[in-house]
């Protein structure tokens, strides 16, 4: 039993390694009024949620266009800015987390039966009955 312990520390441990190495990216999400268009932003900075600013919605809006409106029915002063990323450590981590838990449980799930039969069998060749007199 101890080994399977020592299995799925191992595997977690680098489950965790391999989250750590993930490279999240980082989106702007411009609102004005009612639609919302969604921008990458660089990640060569290394705070690029402070680039989502309404400054950089407007300027990376095309043709002073949000999704299709101009922009006299969306003035400038209606833009919101709002920086996310994707494929975070946290995100990728927990994902993981679920993996590993899940498949373990199956292995145990496939393999007690087996263990139990062996542990039974085992047992029984190791013990003696006593007699009485």
């Amino acid at each position: 039993m101890n080994t399977i312990y020592t299995i799925c520390i191992v595997i977690a441990s680098c489950l965790l390694l391999s989250a750590q190495a993930a490279n999240p990216v980082f989106f702007c999400q411009c609102y004005c009024g009612a639609n919302s268009t969604v921008f990458p932003l660089p990640t060569e900075d290394p705070k690029p949620c402070l680039l989502c600013t309404k400054q950089m919605c407007i300027d990376s809006v095309t043709d002073g266009t949000c999704d299709g409106i101009k922009d006299s029915t969306c003035p400038s002063v209606d833009f919101k800015g709002l920086c996310f990323a994707r494929d975070s450590y946290k995100d990728e981590a927990i994902v993981w987390s679920f993996l590993v838990l899940t498949f373990s449980l199956v292995a145990v799930a496939a393999v007690k039966p087996r263990v139990e039969e062996w542990w039974k069998k085992r047992n029984n060749y190791a013990s003696f009955s006593t007699t009485s007199y």
